[in-house]
């Protein structure tokens, strides 16, 4: 009896959640450098995201600080670009981004964020923030971007 019950309630709260029946899924890799669009081009529905650039690269004077303390973190912002230009619904997009290379396989930094891409918008953005060490700045190679977009 407790089996039915059981089954019955997950039954009801797979019918009752928010269905990512349509969702997509994109993971590329693409050069890992600051203050440059780099173009990404992927569509879903009436959503396309168009690019990112990485703000906010280390400086000359965060450089010569990490030289003294190699502890010493940065803080980048991954701003994304996109257009949705289905004007009834809105759209999420999960970004994770994660620059390989650090020690014993962890990336050198990683972080992800749930964003809303809003109906009817051209044009417009989203970011998310990447903390690492400021010397892991100027070894690594790469950034792996995810994407993962379903409507609302």
């Amino acid at each position: 009896m407790n089996r039915l019950r059981f089954a019955a309630l997950a039954a009801v709260l797979l019918l009752s959640s928010p269905s990512r029946a349509e969702t997509s899924k994109f993971e590329r890799s693409y050069p890992f450098a600051g203050d440059k669009d780099i173009k990404v081009g992927i569509k879903f529905g009436d959503v396309t995201i168009e690019s990112f650039r990485i703000r906010h690269w280390p400086d000359s004077d965060d450089f010569s600080k990490s030289e003294k303390d190699p502890k010493d973190t940065h803080t980048m912002v991954v701003e994304f670009r996109y257009s949705n230009q289905d004007r009834d619904k809105d759209y999420k997009c999960k970004y994770v981004v994660t620059i390989p290379g650090g020690k014993d396989g962890k990336p050198f930094g990683e972080n992800d964020r749930t964003a809303t891409l809003d109906k009817g918008k051209t044009d417009d953005t989203n970011m998310l923030f990447v903390k690492m060490y400021t010397n892991d700045y100027k070894v690594a190679k790469t950034v792996k971007v995810g994407f993962e977009i379903w409507k609302k």
